[in-house]
């Protein structure tokens, strides 16, 4: 699979000659295949000669340094091996329900009105963003290097979370046309990276699938662009500002920002939804039926488990 950068506005963040070259996976940061151990970087070096090596064997460093154990061996190790696991496995099994994975739009100026009102008066206390809550991370989780500078979090309020959540369904019924419907997954947010945070590259699991990332405020230096392995086979590299939307199919469109965020502060809220389609309801109605007319005529039905081992949900990011 090759990948070509989209420069557009983020040609800060990348060098001059990554910006005119296409490259493949595991260039920008370790995706499919671990950096550390290879026998094999030339892509990585041809492109940004050894830097985005060190910066990987430093992020890993930093959590193990955080969390104990050898590099071999230790959790930090494990949990982002199955992260390259995942992004390996997860996305050739997948449905993908719009021709490249992903879109960027915008809120509607109403919408937008609301949040930066609600926005303004989170910034408005005193030593923003230090005031906000710190965000718990699990034991050694990879996703974002949260073991340099802790992330920050503040809900939103009822009537806002309402407003985005049906927004934000509307935007998704446009993309997705085929999707009958929509159910909810999450709404997470507002999250508040800061500055050096790094978001490895990674899938969301079931039911974060349709997912919309919504920017309300930035205070960088340079565009902080998240990228983006669509269906085509090619990196993407985008770029919003506050009041702007990323659309992605996040549980098969590997997603994530491998370059150091330069800057104080950058703010998202996540929206999640899993998409139905009426082929899948009519099978679900005929699989129903079946399970009903097994039952009718087997008289030890009652006894039968139907039991099954729930999966721990994961923080989207």
């Amino acid at each position: 699979m090759r990948a070509v950068i989209v420069v557009a506005t983020t040609s800060l963040l990348l060098t001059n000659a990554a910006s005119a070259q296409n490259f493949g996976l595991d260039v920008s940061f370790p995706i499919h295949h671990n950096f550390i151990g290879s026998d094999n970087l030339s892509a990585t070096n041809e492109v940004f000669g050894d830097d985005r090596v060190e910066t990987y064997s430093k992020y890993i460093q930093g959590c193990i340094e955080r969390y104990g154990g050898h590099e071999a061996n230790s959790l930090c190790k494990r949990n982002d091996e199955e992260r390259l696991r995942l992004n390996l496995d997860q996305p050739k099994a997948q449905t993908n329900y719009t021709d490249v994975g992903f879109k960027k739009t915008k809120l509607s100026d109403e919408t937008w009105t609301m949040v930066k009102a609600f926005w303004d008066g989170v910034k408005a206390k005193e030593n923003f963003p230090d005031s906000l809550r710190s965000e718990d991370w699990p034991e050694a989780n990879t996703y974002v290097n949260h073991w340099e500078t802790d992330t920050k979090m503040h809900p939103l309020d009822y009537k806002l979370t309402g407003v985005l959540w049906d927004e934000v369904e509307k935007i998704m019924k446009e993309w997705i046309p085929t999707a009958s419907s929509f159910s909810k997954s999450s709404l997470y947010g507002v999250r508040v990276y800061r500055e050096g945070h790094i978001l490895a590259p990674h899938v969301d699991r079931d039911p974060l699938i349709s997912s919309a990332i919504i920017n309300i405020d930035q205070d960088v230096t340079e565009p902080w662009p998240l990228e983006v392995i669509g269906h085509d086979g090619f990196a993407h590299n985008i770029t919003i500002i506050p009041g702007e939307v990323i659309l992605y199919e996040s549980h098969s469109v590997i997603h994530g920002r491998p370059f150091a965020l330069k800057g104080s502060y950058y703010a998202n809220v996540f929206v999640h939804f899993k998409p139905h389609f009426e082929a899948e309801e009519d099978d679900d109605v005929a699989a129903g039926a079946d399970t009903d007319s097994s039952r009718d005529n087997d008289d030890d039905s009652s006894s039968t488990d139907f039991s099954s081992d729930d999966e721990e949900a994961r923080d989207e990011l």
